[in-house]
């Protein structure tokens, strides 16, 4: 994909969102920032940082190695993940950055990198920038969104340098079984690939499945790329903290990347961070326990509409089949915001090969997803 043409699917998903402000009763499932308030005790921590005079500051290095340890500790905790907290983590801002860094990094001009779609769309952006090819393989929504190693090893050419594994996934929300993983993984090394594992969602699991990092497998570590962020996990999307950590080696070349695109992090940013990292998770467990409520809402309003979807298994999203409406995923979501004022994201934004699907989120709260799905299911007849 070219750089435009990849330009072109974000384009469309903002010129969506900027049309639903025309709509004072615009119920909005299509961005993916949550709805809850950034945790009380993360906000504290930033407002006794500004009121001892601190805020304008640098951060110092106590304050930098103190957020390091933390992001450590949490790779360790959660991922199964050892790096060294001085060398092996690059803080940047949000995952969106995380996400450039890792791929400009991992691939130069000419070497192709395997993407699983459909995919974030920044992705499909951020690899014309390194000169890269994308090498695209399409999942299937029957399939649950698997990824085959078949498939993988078919792709592989000479020129293949990376694979990129977004699990749990946006926008099919799906998250590779453990086998997978190490199946994927084999691969990797057998091929001598790079990983770029974008784990954003790794907290938010459905029906008890498991996420698995690749990083955490014998021998992976030093060749696996892992991205994540604060911004959905503790809802501080604003607050612009997230993060690359992998081998040292190729780290250097994330951290000159990162240093020339923007330089360092906000000092307000390590304030927040330490406090997520380190403070009370009930904050958290409450959020999660919210998307679970919503995610069934969702689920069982499509199962009565007669809608296909793929099931959520991680995330805050719910992948959607409307080819049997008739219409393609923008005619959909162009319609149901006009005549429903319900936004959301049509399938092409996240491949080409989407256009009969549409992304929706549980970013709303429940009596607010109850009128959404109301207003669709009156809606959907008279298209």
């Amino acid at each position: 994909m070219t750089a435009s043409a990849g330009g072109a699917g974000t384009s469309l998903l903002y010129s969506l969102t900027a049309r639903s402000k025309q709509f004072p009763d615009a119920i909005t499932l299509g961005r993916g920032d949550p709805d809850f308030d950034t945790p009380a005790h993360i906000r504290q921590a930033v407002q006794r940082w500004l009121e001892a005079g601190e805020g304008e500051r640098v951060p110092p290095d106590a304050l930098r190695t103190q957020l390091h340890e933390a992001i450590a500790a949490r790779l360790k905790m959660i991922n199964g993940i050892e790096v060294d907290p001085r060398t092996d983590i690059v803080l940047t801002q949000g995952g969106q950055e995380a996400l450039f860094v890792m791929v400009q990094a991992a691939v130069g001009p000419g070497e192709e990198i395997i993407l699983p779609e459909p995919t974030y769309n920044s992705y499909r952006d951020a690899i014309p920038f390194a000169g890269a090819v994308k090498v695209p393989l399409n999942l299937a929504v029957e399939d649950h969104f698997d990824l085959h190693p078949d498939r993988v090893r078919a792709a592989i050419t000479p020129k293949t340098r990376a694979l990129v594994l977004v699990s749990p996934n946006n926008p099919t929300a799906s998250v590779l079984p453990p086998a997978r993983v190490r199946e994927l993984a084999a691969i990797a090394e057998e091929r001598d690939l790079i990983v770029l594992s974008d784990e954003i969602y790794d907290q938010l699991l459905y029906d008890g499945a498991v996420h698995t990092s690749p990083a955490s497998l014998p021998g992976m570590g030093a060749r696996t790329l892992t991205l994540n962020a604060l911004s959905k996990t503790y809802a501080m999307t604003g607050w612009r903290l997230g993060w690359v950590a992998g081998p040292t080696a190729i780290m250097q070349q994330v951290r000159r990347i990162k240093e020339a695109v923007s330089g360092g992090t906000s000092v307000l940013s390590h304030c927040a961070g330490i406090a997520a990292l380190t403070g009370p998770q009930e904050p958290l467990h409450e959020m999660q326990a919210a998307y679970t409520r919503r995610r069934r809402l969702i689920m069982e309003a499509f199962d009565r509409i007669g809608l296909p979807y793929g099931t959520p298994q991680g995330g805050q999203f719910i992948l959607v089949d409307v080819r049997p409406t008739g219409l393609t995923s923008v005619e959909f979501a162009r319609q149901m915001l006009e005549e429903a004022h319900v936004l959301v994201f049509p399938g092409v934004g996240y491949g080409e090969a989407w256009g009969g699907y549409i992304r929706m989120t549980f970013l709303q709260p429940e009596d607010l997803i109850a009128e959404a799905m109301s207003r669709i299911a009156d809606a959907i007849p008279k298209l």
